[in-house]
């Protein structure tokens, strides 16, 4: 390890002119960023050597580094590897990270079943199963899924009812299921329909059709004329799907094509795939304090693309040389078990197809500032309308749940820059309150958040009135903490409590007479402010507020939620013969609520806990 200071010239000599990756530290042993380089020596150094067209990168990120660490490898491959790995593990600052969107979904076929079926996935998994995808539209990817299963006959049923079911279901009688639960297709054939359906993924319907005619002949001449009637029909729906494809290339092969747009330090990239000649997909990823410059930023994003998983054709096309473009070329090689190019358009078709992926990234980085402007500019106003000291950049609402003083819990949700960050969003489960006090409640979570001060939001909001607005302004004052400003907002009726007709004398709301209904409102509880504000139904910052107010409190409900159901479950199995404390764990782990368990059967028990079918007997017959 290497202190940047005053002498750090003479200390850049100790570092080896080896292949390696370098991090960059600050002064709280953050990471700030990782690379590669062939020479570290050179690499390195040249982050503190004045030049004349140094990039705005280096100047950014020179005064915030304050320790550098290496690591060796035997060659730049392997660099390349170690850096991937590190951004995935460390996620620094101002390293890119090209996450899946959780907007983006996947078309996975199983491969480890007897009988594979296909799903629309999130996140795909590293399980050996074949990934498609991923895909922008999760409606056109279930509509994928729907056609491939109905032209080719795959089963749609879960796992559990595969293995259950005594007679086929409905889709087998309408012929768009082949009945592999009950044995009605081999599992050879099975195979060879999924096999099909993999090369219609592919975009490689000719090979399909072709085996198909083969098939339909070979049945007919057997004399199966009806097998032979439904092959010629599949054929004909898979060339009538293939006639709407109208984009194309003019050969049959596989590219993938990526562009780039950036503006200061926003980075917009697309993706347009091609399969078999014919463009399948396209895909964008926005990048946030992208402070790369373009052909580093197009290298990492590449890089971190094909190390996710997907699937890698035979030819890349990009706007621009990369840095050890090719070190990635030979890595794309090795996980594709076959030859990579990566090719730079100049001219005709190819040229066509860059510049179409520039212009869909450019376009998406429009929309994206466009939007990013219009969130800035309702910060400001609430800013201005609450007069608060900061423009709240950063918000982070807190939310109690509690059931007669049980299983208490809170939550905290945060947005940044008006949009939900969902990786900072944390639950807190109450441990020296032990009534149902939501004021307690609020000073501990708040207590234990900001007890360590760190990453401290513009603005806090408790969900209450006075009271959590008061606990929230002690715990700060306790702390010390005086940076970020402090709110309440709570929902009130329109008629005061105290004062509604329509209250029994209990203090609770009765229906009010025909004609008249008391609407909930809500209000703003400012430091110092004796009456809350109503910033209006339906003003902009209002809107936003409500909206971080509401994600804390579905938050909030559904990890309170999922407590009571597993407290609910684990109080049912006590007393169950044969039920220890580690298969009640065991259980609990298994089923996550008491319907589920309940609705099992006995070997479905078994098949998923590996617990005597004596014990499972037991459980379903306590349970029902």
């Amino acid at each position: 390890m290497i202190e940047v200071g005053e002498h750090i010239h003479e200390t850049l000599g100790s570092i080896p002119r080896h292949p390696g990756v370098y991090i960059f530290k600050d002064d709280q042993d953050a990471i700030l960023y990782v690379g590669k380089a062939v020479d570290l020596n050179n690499r390195v150094r040249a982050y503190f050597t004045p030049s004349p067209d140094e990039r705005p990168f280096i100047n950014f990120l020179k005064p915030r580094i304050r320790r550098i660490e290496f690591m060796l490898t035997d060659t730049e491959k392997e660099a390349l590897l170690l850096e991937n790995n590190l951004i995935k593990k460390h996620k620094p600052k101002y390293n890119i990270r090209l996450k899946d969107d959780k907007s983006y979904v996947n078309i996975r076929i199983s491969t480890d079943h007897r009988f594979p079926g296909i799903q629309v996935v999130r996140r795909p998994g590293k399980d050996g199963s074949l990934i498609f995808g991923p895909y922008a539209s999760a409606h056109a990817a279930r509509e994928t899924v729907k056609l491939i299963t109905d032209l080719f006959q795959l089963r749609t049923c879960s796992d559990i009812e595969l293995r259950n079911r005594i007679r086929p279901c409905m889709k087998y009688q309408i012929k768009r299921c082949s009945g592999p639960c009950t044995g009605a297709i081999t599992q050879e054939d099975y195979r060879e329909r999924v096999h099909q359906a993999k090369l219609f993924l592919e975009g490689k319907t000719a090979v399909v059709v072709k085996a198909l005619a083969h098939q339909m002949r070979d049945e007919s001449g057997r004399e199966h004329y009806e097998r032979a009637a439904q092959i010629r029909d599949l054929i004909r729906n898979i060339e009538k799907t293939v006639e709407q494809q109208k984009v194309q290339t003019s050969k049959n092969i596989d590219i993938d094509i990526f562009n780039i747009a950036q503006q200061e330090h926003t980075a917009a990239l697309n993706g347009l795939f091609i399969r078999n000649g014919q463009l399948l997909n396209s895909l964008n990823y926005l990048f946030k304090e992208a402070l790369l410059d373009r052909e580093e930023l197009l290298a990492s994003a590449v890089s971190q693309y094909y190390e996710n998983g997907h699937f890698i054709p035979g030819r890349i096309y990009l706007p621009c040389p990369l840095p050890g473009m090719d070190v990635l070329v030979s890595r794309l090689s090795d996980l594709k078990g076959s030859a990579v190019r990566i090719e730079l358009p100049k001219a005709g078709t190819r040229l066509d197809l860059l510049a179409l992926s520039g212009k869909n990234a450019a376009e998406y980085l429009r929309i994206a500032l466009q939007k990013h402007e219009t969130a800035l500019s309702v910060l400001e106003d609430l800013k201005n309308l609450l007069r608060l000291r900061n423009v709240p950049l950063s918000m982070e609402c807190f939310d109690n749940s509690n059931l007669l003083g049980t299983n208490s819990t809170s939550s905290m949700v945060r947005f940044e820059n008006g949009v939900p960050v969902k990786a900072k969003y944390r639950h807190y489960r109450i441990r020296e309150v032990s009534r149902p006090d939501d004021y307690a409640m609020m000073h501990e979570v708040l207590g234990r958040r900001f007890h360590d001060r760190e990453d401290v939001p513009s603005l806090i909001i408790v969900d209450g009135g006075k009271g959590q607005l008061g606990q929230a302004l002690g715990v700060l004052g306790e702390l010390g903490i005086t940076g970020p400003d402090v709110i309440g907002i709570a929902k009130i009726h329109r008629d005061n409590p105290a004062s509604n007709p329509y209250h029994s004398a209990s203090g609770k709301r009765t229906d009010p007479p025909a004609g008249r209904v008391n609407r909930e409102e809500e209000r703003i509880y400012l430091p110092n402010r004796k009456d809350p504000l109503d910033l209006g139904h339906s003003s902009e910052p209002l809107l936003l507020l409500k909206r971080v107010r509401d994600e804390a409190h579905r938050f909030a409900i559904t990890y309170h939620r999922k407590l009571r159901s597993r407290a609910g479950l684990a109080s049912e199995l006590d007393g169950i013969p044969g039920v220890s404390l580690k298969r009640k764990r065991l259980l609990l782990s298994l089923f996550s609520t008491m319907e589920e368990l309940r609705s099992a059967p006995p070997g479905e028990i078994v098949r998923r806990t590996g617990i005597p079918i004596s014990v499972a007997q037991e459980i379903h017959d306590h349970l029902n």
